[in-house]
């Protein structure tokens, strides 16, 4: 019933978070860079908690230049995956240390396990 109700929140918030992104983010087809960011979250961090952190990252990535858009995965290993499109690689660069100094993502950057943390980008290529 638990897992039932965790993945109830999830997808709910999964709505809410694609249909305010919406309103604000650029078509996906601007995005010419994405960014994987693979994790785990600290040992103990309720992943619903984590979930609501989520959401409230969106506000947060959409004010940075280049953003597209974002997709959050759960492993089944339990670790995360987040997907974020870019225009440039220099603003999805310029992006990732502002993202940790800003004071809103304190709640998300702390139920992340930092050192778990591995960041890759990637080209898109139209076919």
């Amino acid at each position: 019933m638990k897992m039932l109700k965790s993945l109830a929140l999830a997808a709910a918030m999964t709505v809410t978070a694609a249909a305010g992104a919406m309103a604000e983010a650029l078509p996906i087809n601007k995005a010419v860079v994405v960014e994987y960011l693979e994790f785990n979250l600290i040992d103990g961090a309720n992943p619903d908690a984590f979930l609501r952190e989520t959401l409230a990252m969106d506000e947060v990535l959409e004010g940075y230049d280049g953003f597209v858009a974002r997709h959050l995965a759960r492993n089944t290993d339990g670790s995360w995956v987040e997907v974020v499109y870019w225009t440039s690689q220099e603003d999805a660069e310029a992006a990732l240390p502002r993202f940790v100094e800003d004071p809103r993502t304190k709640g998300f950057l702390a139920l992340v396990n930092g050192d778990s943390l591995s960041v890759k980008y990637s080209n898109l290529f139209e076919f």
